[in-house]
């Protein structure tokens, strides 16, 4: 019986043991098709009694050349309540099954070295010792590290080549971001993609960024936007369906409960659903400047995508002239993605998003950061009116033709400045106050914006921000 000190680390290692038992076990149980057991034992599970009898379950079910899923082993079971094979499921990410195996063997290991050393402390006989410190070493030993720290030679041939969800835009297994200032378009082009995605049909209906597939299902978490103007949104692209048949996931404003991006429900349900995050600083703990901020950030979206999510792509702000690259001629990833350079880092792709003509909601777009491709030239989009009759963009300049930024923008006024920016609107707070009064008798967006004279997608921006001003969000947490 150990005492004490190394009683505590015991008991510690123990639990740990008795963790990774129930993470092994949940990972043969929900994925048996892809996880088998046929380098554990039995003795792999010292821990719990109940723990080998589902073991000894599977291998007898394995042998047999049967099924080894939940309600298969279950039913070969007796004495274990049926509540607790659920909770060993629960939470569980199955692609980590060979790490959990490691961490299981470890934990025994732990548990093995702490018994040997009280009796080795408690020992008189030279021999007892010295057969007692072989054991010790043997235990410190343990399997030979680069067999499960290292990828091995048939990992490689059978890895996967890079692939997209949206060929030349959306790198699968990898984060992207979509850069842009404030009311440029950033949403309006993640809508976008999670209507390709859904609807299998190519980006900006342009074949050039086409859909291999359609998406199983989409994850919207939007914590800046109310639930109303959010659904004016999914209308505008025409996803009301997805949403109804539970393909689109959508978390507002509105939703009352907090939710972490490592909250295990969250894990389950991004496994094979493409995540958006917008915008992705609510998800952060902390400045995004702050590159101790960043990288637990980074580590969290790497979590999700180790759960099974497709693809991660997340909203985020450039810095505003003077100080930032818009007030220049030129998108590069500094310029597009304001913060912290380890927030570049970690994506896969990045994309700068440019409004050059407020009223017919022009878009210049171009890649900032490619990995292992080759990206596209920039392109010209245009929204208004191809939004309201068609719930698309309509390309106007494509991949490649849309030449440098710089000839968009250096347009002279009348008093011989350039533009460089959104026009300010005219009387904005009169037209704001009458569009809120507008709504509460029921007109529709459209009925508002023709009578304040103003673009449909203006009004609806400036409807967002005054229901952000009426209700602070609610805080999101983001790493622990």
């Amino acid at each position: 019986m150990t005492t004490g000190k190394n009683h505590n680390e015991y008991f510690e290692a123990l639990e740990r043991a008795k963790r990774w038992e129930r993470n092994v076990l949940g990972c043969l149980l929900e994925a048996p098709a892809t996880n088998h057991a046929t380098d554990l034992t039995v003795d792999d599970f010292p821990s719990l009694k109940d723990h080998r009898e589902i073991f000894r379950a599977i291998i007898k079910l394995q042998t047999a050349g049967l099924v080894t899923d939940l309600p298969s082993v279950m039913a070969e079971v007796i004495g274990v309540a049926p509540d607790y094979f659920v909770t060993l499921i629960q939470g569980i990410m199955p692609e980590n099954f060979k790490a959990g195996v490691h961490q299981l063997r470890q934990a025994n290991r732990d548990c093995q070295f702490l018994k040997l050393r009280e009796q080795f402390g408690q020992a008189t006989d030279r021999g007892d010792r010295v057969q007692l410190l072989d054991q010790l070493q043997e235990v410190l030993r343990g399997p030979v590290a680069d067999q499960i720290l290292f990828h091995s030679a048939e990992e490689f041939e059978n890895a996967p080549p890079a692939c997209f969800a949206i060929e030349n835009f959306l790198q699968e297994s990898g984060i992207t971001m979509v850069g842009g200032l404030s009311g440029h378009g950033k949403t309006l082009i993640m809508m976008a993609m999670a209507q390709a995605l859904l609807d299998g049909t190519p980006l900006f209906g342009h074949q050039f960024f086409a859909v291999p597939a359609p998406a199983d299902r989409v994850i919207y978490l939007i914590p800046e936007c109310a639930i109303g103007p959010f659904w004016a949104r999914i209308k505008l692209f025409r996803m009301q369906e997805h949403v109804r048949a539970g393909r689109l996931l959508v978390r507002t404003l509105s939703s009352r409960e907090q939710l972490s991006l490592d909250d295990p429900r969250l894990l389950k349900a991004a496994k094979g659903a493409h995540v958006f995050l917008d915008t992705a600083v609510r998800f952060m703990n902390g400045s995004e400047n702050d590159v101790e901020a960043t990288r637990p950030f980074a580590e969290i979206l790497f979590r999700l995508l180790g759960a099974g999510a497709r693809t991660i792509t997340g909203a985020h702000h450039s810095r505003k002239p003077p100080d930032g690259g818009f007030a220049r001629d030129v998108l590069t990833l500094e310029n597009t993605l304001r913060g912290s350079t380890d927030l570049g880092a970690m994506l896969c792709t990045a994309w700068g998003v440019r409004q050059v003509d407020v009223d017919k909601n022009q878009l210049y777009v171009q890649n900032v950061k490619p990995r292992d491709f080759q990206p596209c030239g920039p392109f010209l989009l245009e929204g208004r009116p191809h939004l309201d009759e068609t719930g698309q963009f309509k390309m106007l300049k494509a991949p490649g033709e849309a030449g440098e930024l710089r000839s968009y923008l250096r347009k002279d006024d009348d008093d011989g400045s350039r533009n460089r920016g959104r026009p300010v609107t005219a009387d904005k707070d009169d037209k704001v106050r009458q569009a809120v009064e507008l709504r509460a008798k029921g007109l529709s967006i459209r009925e508002i914006a023709k009578t304040v004279a103003a673009g449909k997608s203006t009004v609806e921006g400036w409807l967002f921000e005054y229901d952000l001003a009426q209700k602070p969000p609610l805080p999101m947490e983001g790493v622990r």
